[in-house]
């Protein structure tokens, strides 16, 4: 039962979690996923070779379909139809008593994979491969660019890259012949959106099928979709009759969990004299893989992307054409940062370019055009609800001129030394208005918790969100706290379960300390006024506004002469998440934000041959931080509340990634400028250093 007591972290970390793949299965059967090697072809001959194997055909499950405002809607078939779309794409199942039978038996499964002709669109409805187009116009823009001093026209190209939580995915299902309940256990951020999928496509009653979300290992974002493997491990069991149970091992983690990013941002930013801007023309590209995901859409990166660009800054005129386009590799999904990762890494290097064409500093830079009046409404839409961003560059400033000193030391001595500045805004918490303004039907976008005072005296907190390290246990036990005056010890919170929990959206886009936060409180302050009684009973929904985090952070990097490899030497973030509830569960948010921010610029890249094969499926080859990659994180906090929330609480849960695709990517470009070097496209290995290196040389001469 996933009940969250006060001795949680205590016991996750001594190794008495329970996950998946934990689960006893009494009389219950492994899975094993057979899985394309073609990147696109049409299904010939079938051989399982098995009795214990199926298909699709057998299995009969519905297609995951997906429909957006102006999006090519696109049908994902659980178990691939006909055809399948991308190397690792799920083709049938066999199953045996333990996991090392089963992959002998997919190990000698036949399928004849027939090559279509080149040039064959991945969907018959989008014969172009584009899903969606659109273009965001504020009007002016060509006046505006007109009258500018300076141009800058640059290409940004952040990697495809994976979350790679520590625990891949893995899903149990126990189908009860007698009561027509199946019970489906999974690693996921989304119970209620979860169970909604697996009934639809299995054309069942959402009564019939029960998510229990158990000790969640890291989701990052790759958990908060439905997937393929979740549901047909659901049909297999109510055809079988017997438990049955996946469990993802990593190769099968790179190569079929959604992929994220890989979205070209191309810029034409006209500034005046004296460096304020002036107009944003923007083209985003966002290569979203074979499927659009559900419940997100293949909409999310382009789009969030085209709200982030310069959001922290004032400009008069924007335009913006995002197109989300399909192709035959592993889909894309959501991620920590998702979109706002690309924009903010595009932004920021532009305003270093900006002031580097001006000769103006990288911190005076921004300082002359970052937002000041909180009435202004972007021309992209987005409203800010609080902040200071003059107090956030502050509060660097007298960090930032004591690096400058230590780099003109080191760069006398012949060292690549650099620092970079990143700012942001970043989107929190988004409710139902916030999803229907961009087309989304699929996510509900609201929020809640109930609360029950026990005939013991013990207060137990139900809310619809799942914990996957997020802390929320002790975070909500703090708010009872603080709102009943009751020992902490005395709170039980309970998520993850379909069953017992209220509905609601579930756990991403740092909505816990927004949404859900005010559920929970709103629920605690009921039960208050009827004294704390046993018996009571109180459910609270929330639908938020958006509100938005903001933050600033200055890195300092030296690269080795000699290898070429960045080594992050200071790291200081200045982080604005609204009134902090639990400051030690957000700087490690923050933190681990941060480390994840760093290993996405610096190393992790997924690679496709041109025949369409992944060629990073190991930990070997794709490369994520180690703790010598990480330096010491200095974490300072400025408090402005939010007036949209009931603590006044923003999201912080992907800050730190956010800020670090802007600061660390310019440290870089600061320490190799002397050596007239510009990099555009992430990661910054050694390899694209070097690169970069002979090249500049080969044009100097």
């Amino acid at each position: 039962m996933p009940r969250l007591s006060a001795d949680a972290a205590q016991r996750l970390v001594a190794g008495r979690g329970e996950y998946v793949a934990d689960l006893a299965l009494d009389g219950g059967v492994e899975v094993c996923f057979v899985r394309s090697p073609a990147a696109h072809a049409a299904l010939g001959r079938v051989d399982l070779r098995t009795p214990t194997g199926i298909t699709a055909a057998e299995l009969g499950l519905r297609p995951i379909a997906l429909e957006a405002g102006g999006m090519v809607p696109v049908a994902w078939q659980p178990l691939a139809v006909d055809r399948v779309r991308y190397v690792g794409e799920p083709v049938a199942m066999v199953w045996a008593e333990d996991r090392y039978r089963a992959e002998d038996l997919a190990d000698a499964v036949t399928i004849d994979y027939l090559p279509l002709p080149p040039g064959t669109p991945i969907h018959e409805g989008a014969p172009d491969g584009v899903l969606l187009s659109r273009v965001l116009d504020s009007g002016g823009v060509d006046d505006q660019l007109a009258r500018a001093d300076l141009l800058i026209e640059r290409t940004f190209r952040p990697a495809r890259q994976s979350a790679v939580p520590l625990e891949g995915r893995g899903v149990v299902a126990d189908y009860d012949v007698e009561t027509g309940l199946t019970t489906v256990y999974t690693s996921t951020q989304l119970p209620h959106l979860v169970r909604r999928g697996i009934a639809t496509a299995l054309g069942a009653d959402e009564a019939s099928i029960r998510v229990i979300v158990p000790d969640v290992g890291g989701g990052f974002g790759l958990k908060a979709n439905l997937y393929a493997e979740e549901i047909a491990v659901a049909g297999l069991a109510r055809r079988l009759g017997v438990p049955v149970r996946w469990i993802e091992d990593r190769t099968e983690n790179l190569l079929a969990s959604t992929h994220a990013h890989d979205t070209q941002v191309t810029l034409r930013v006209g500034a005046d004299d004296t460096g304020r801007l002036l107009a944003i023309d923007a083209e985003i590209w966002a290569d979203v893989g074979a499927y659009s995901v559900w419940p997100a859409t293949a909409l999310p990166e382009a789009a969030v992307a085209a709200m982030s660009l310069f959001a922290p800054y004032v400009f008069p005129a924007f335009r913006v054409h995002i197109q989300a386009v399909a192709s035959n590799k592993c889909p894309v999904g959501p991620c920590r940062g998702i979109g706002q990762n690309a924009a903010v890494f595009a932004t920021e290097r532009t305003m270093d370019l900006i002031g580097a064409r001006l000769s103006i500093d990288p911190l005076e830079i921004r300082q002359r055009n970052v937002v000041r009046d909180l009435s202004w409404t972007s021309p992209a839409g987005r409203k800010l609800d609080s902040g200071d961003y003059v107090e956030l560059l502050a509060r660097l400033e007298p960090e930032y001129v004591r690096l400058r000193g230590v780099q003109a030391t080191a760069r006398a001595a012949g060292r690549l030394f650099g620092l970079g500045l990143g700012v942001f805004s970043e989107i929190s918490a988004s409710g139902s208005a916030d999803y229907r303004r961009r087309g989304v039907t699929s996510l509900p976008g609201t929020d809640a918790a109930r609360v029950v005072v026990t005939s013991d005296g013990r207060i137990e907190i139900y809310t619809s969100g799942a914990d996957a390290g997020q802390g929320h246990a002790d975070t909500y036990r703090t708010l009872a706290e603080r709102e009943l005056g009751v020992d902490p010890n005395l709170v039980d919170v309970i998520e993850g379960d379909t069953t017992r929990c209220p509905e609601g959206s579930g756990t991403f886009i740092s909505r816990g300390a927004v949404g859900v936060a005010a559920c929970v409180v709103a629920a605690l302050r009921d039960a208050v006024k009827q004294d704390l009684e046993p018996g009571i009973d109180v459910l609270h929904v929330h639908d938020p506004m958006q509100v938005y985090p903001i933050g600033a952070h200055l890195v300092a990097v030296e690269i080795d002469p000699v290898g070429l490899a960045p080594k992050i030497v200071n790291y200081l973030a200045v982080e604005d998440c609204g009134r902090v509830i639990h400051p030690d569960i957000v700087d490690g948010q923050i933190r681990g934000g941060i480390a994840m921010g760093i290993g996405e610029v610096l190393l992790e890249e997924h690679v496709y041959s041109d025949d369409g094969r992944l060629l990073t499926t190991t930990l070997g080859d794709y490369l994520l931080p180690l703790a010598a990659d990480v330096p010491r994180v200095e974490i300072q906090h400025c408090d402005s509340p939010s007036p949209n929330t009931p603590l006044g609480s923003k999201g912080v849960g992907e800050a730190g990634t956010i800020g670090a695709f802007g600061a660390v990517p310019n440290a870089i470009g600061d320490a190799l400028a002397p050596l007239g070097i510009e990099l555009s496209c992430l990661p910054h290995t050694p390899e694209r250093i070097f690169t970069a290196t002979q090249r500049s040389r080969s044009v100097l001469g």
